[in-house]
């Protein structure tokens, strides 16, 4: 008896919340309560397809602005580098240089790379690590070829000056340009590449980009008596770039670089107690 003045009000309700859909949405839904399910709907369409379109972290990635400030903390980094070098004179000097502009730099890398990243960037595959260890053993030899002098005994004594800046420096200044050039800069190069480029000359224009990057701080430097001479570095910069061009993961030319650098220390080791 009552249901003639209950349906009269139901049914402006559906027919309310049937316009209120066709404003948003643009198409007649399927209201729930007459049948339909809810992928059904247009409205659950239009939240699925806004669900699966990637995020650009807040208008970051895949502009130019990763790249600006990328240019930035390399003039940071190189203005400090060369206060420090200032400071003090001779081969320590540019060591300590170049130390102090990869701190700056890896800080730089470490605090956006999560800002740049693309989907599967920091996976781990196991091929990643067999490539890294040849990799490691073998460049020091080959770019070895290129370095005029290889700085053996890197200090005349074996002293806690030659283990912080013939040990540890070496290794730190290699983290600091890996996880700036193939953390940060790499990442940030290719995804803004890719909006003009394909993705073969996207990946090219990114370990060129990376490559480039790894390579300041060792060509301003030198850091001959800390580590590596320049060709050293360069060498690993372009290799490592190489490599996370081709598998799209940093781990594999950070492992590579961190087996490099072990085998340079134990070459300036061995030149040492040889000479």
């Amino acid at each position: 008896m009552n249901d003639a003045a209950v349906d009269p009000s139901r049914r402006s309700r559906r027919e309310a919340r049937v316009a209120n859909s066709v404003a948003i949405g643009g198409d007649s839904p399927i209201p729930a309560d007459i049948g339909g399910t809810a992928a059904e709907r247009p409205e659950s369409r239009v939240v699925g397809r806004a669900s699966s379109t990637p995020r650009r972290g807040a208008g970051f990635a895949g502009t130019w602005k990763p790249l600006a400030a990328a240019l930035g903390a390399l003039v940071v980094a190189l203005a400090v580098g060369s206060l420090a070098s200032i400071a003090f004179d001779g081969d320590s000097g540019r060591s300590i240089g170049g130390l102090a502009a990869a701190l700056i730099l890896g800080a730089t890398g470490l605090a956006l790379t999560a800002r740049t990243r693309f989907a599967g960037f920091f996976s781990l595959r196991a091929l990643d690590v067999l490539w890294a260890l040849v990799l490691g053993v073998i460049l020091p030899f080959l770019t070895g070829v290129f370095a005029p002098d290889l700085g053996f005994p890197a200090l005349a004594a074996l002293s806690p000056r030659w283990l912080l800046l013939g040990v540890a420096a070496p290794f730190v200044v290699v983290l600091g340009l890996m996880f700036f050039a193939i953390f940060f800069v790499y990442p940030a190069a290719e995804s803004f590449a890719a909006t003009r480029l394909t993705p073969v000359w996207s990946r090219v224009a990114a370990a060129a980009a990376s490559t480039l990057a790894f390579a300041v701080v060792p060509a301003v430097f030198s850091p001959t008596v800390s580590g590596m001479p320049r060709a050293f570095l360069i060498g690993l910069g372009l290799a490592a770039s190489v490599f996370v061009a081709l598998s799209r993961r940093p781990w594999g030319p950070l492992l590579a670089g961190l087996i490099f650098t072990a085998v340079w220390v134990a070459m300036s080791a061995a030149g040492y107690l040889l000479a």
